[in-house]
């Protein structure tokens, strides 16, 4: 026999619990389906969030025992292989943990548990039950299917992140290949005390551990979009969380493996040397949208369904960052519903209010696949391999005693290949020149009064 509710959501995740918090909150009957039998369960193990944003969400987030001990970010390397080899070209920036103090490292295996005990205080309910299929009054979504029965609800949310089963289910979303990369992390523990003389991390005023970037984030496009970090945590048992990921197009174009890639990254110094003295615990594996070259969802809603955070593709398409992203839209339609539920407003007009009023965030600025034309369509490696011809040249001339003006004579040619590019490096900077263009206009029309 079906379950009837309100609003039925799809996904303990960050999205899926900020919706249930706040329509329970407004006085209806919620229930979410997680398929993890804890939530977080499934979660790749190693992540952020932005603390004070989280605290805002979930108030005493930041006073939880389970972020004592981690690590806090003083600093990002930035490094582009040209070759898989040993050469590398980038930046390191150190702005300082102070700068960086938002940025709160977790484990979702420990976070997403509490967080779903707080939101069952709003009075959300929580069911361990996977959905293979929505229900349908012609048209309108009016509940789901799951190995648990049927849930129906006026209201139906999908937050299940970007394997979403019920967005393809209802034509929502489709994505291929150009929009999935596939992330592999090996987790392993280590010395608490190596990893500290490897990273020489320092501890800040407050006691907090702070990394100044002592592994780089490497990327590369030979033959396949990738990139690879690691983060250590030598106040949490030093547990190791390497990680790789790989865009799925020209994987199968190129017929590469994922694991060809991390075994590449695991001989990779600086992590051989500590990887060798560590013992491997496990790996997992999660589909998400880094270097996409597709952006959002089409339309996020439909007659009866809201879709958002990762299943609608929500997530900063340059560096995959989607938590917040999620959260926001969360509490948009979870406020939404609460009106809808309030009003008995389920018309498609009421639905589309979810998208008008997420399109009024940051969130609709922040849609630039573009960007990441530079780095999927070659033309980054153009630009690479020009800077790696000049410091060969630089060297070696130097090396032979040549004067500087000779050398910087020489090294100037090594760049003409690069004004090949600039079509293309212009071409990926229209959406932040479209949304720069429009924020300029809006600010002119404010100070002119019109």
């Amino acid at each position: 026999m079906a379950e009837n509710y309100d609003v039925v959501i799809v996904g303990a995740g960050p999205s899926g619990t900020l919706a249930a918090k706040h329509a329970a909150l407004g006085g209806a009957k919620v229930v979410i389906l997680e398929r993890a039998a804890i939530p977080g369960q499934k979660n790749m193990s190693g992540s952020y969030f932005f603390k004070s944003f989280m605290e805002e969400c979930w108030p005493g987030f930041k006073d939880q025992d389970f972020l004592d001990g981690h690590i806090k970010l003083g600093g990002v390397q930035f490094a582009w292989t040209p070759d898989n080899d040993y050469k590398f070209y980038g930046m390191i920036v150190q702005p300082g943990a102070e700068t960086m103090y938002e940025m709160q490292t977790v484990f979702r295996n420990e976070t997403d548990p509490w967080v779903a005990e707080e939101c069952k205080k709003s009075g959300a309910e929580i069911v361990c039950a996977t959905v293979s299929d929505a229900i349908w009054d012609g048209d309108r979504v009016i509940g789901v299917k799951s190995d648990k029965g049927d849930f129906l609800a006026p209201i139906v949310m999908d937050c299940s992140g970007l394997h979403a089963i019920l967005g393809r289910r209802t034509g929502l979303t489709n994505w291929g290949p150009d929009k999935v990369m596939l992330g592999l992390k090996y987790i392993f523990k280590g010395d608490p005390d190596e990893l500290r003389k490897l990273m020489n991390t320092y501890f800040d005023d407050e006691g907090n551990e702070v990394d100044y970037g002592a592994f780089p984030i490497f990327a590369g496009n030979r033959p396949e979009f990738w990139g690879a970090h690691c983060v250590c945590e030598p106040g949490r048992d030093g547990t190791i969380n390497l990680i790789i990921y790989q865009c799925l197009a020209e994987m199968i174009a190129n017929k590469t493996n994922i694991h060809q890639r991390a075994q590449w990254m695991l001989n990779m110094p600086p992590y051989k040397n500590i990887l060798d003295a560590s013992d491997f615990v496990y790996c997992n594996f999660h589909c998400l949208a880094s270097g996409d070259l597709v952006g959002y969802v089409k339309k996020s809603y439909m007659k009866g369904m809201m879709i958002m955070g990762d299943a609608g593709g929500f997530a900063q398409p340059l560096d995959n960052f989607g938590a917040n992203c999620a959260q926001m839209q969360g509490i948009i339609a979870g406020k939404l519903a609460a009106e809808m539920v309030k009003e008995k407003d389920y018309s498609l007009e009421k639905f589309a209010e979810f998208e008008a009023r997420w399109k009024e965030t940051w969130i609709a600025d922040d849609n630039v696949p573009e960007v990441n034309r530079v780095m999927r369509n070659g033309s980054i490696d153009v630009v690479i391999d020009a800077m790696d011809e000049a410091m060969n040249f630089f060297f070696q001339k130097k090396f032979e005693n040549y004067a500087y003006p000779a050398i910087i004579g020489g090294m100037l040619p090594k760049f003409l290949p690069v004004m090949g590019e600039l079509p293309v490096i212009v071409g990926a900077m229209e959406g932040i020149l479209r949304t720069g263009v429009r924020k300029a206009g809006d600010m002119m029309a404010l100070l002119s009064g019109d």
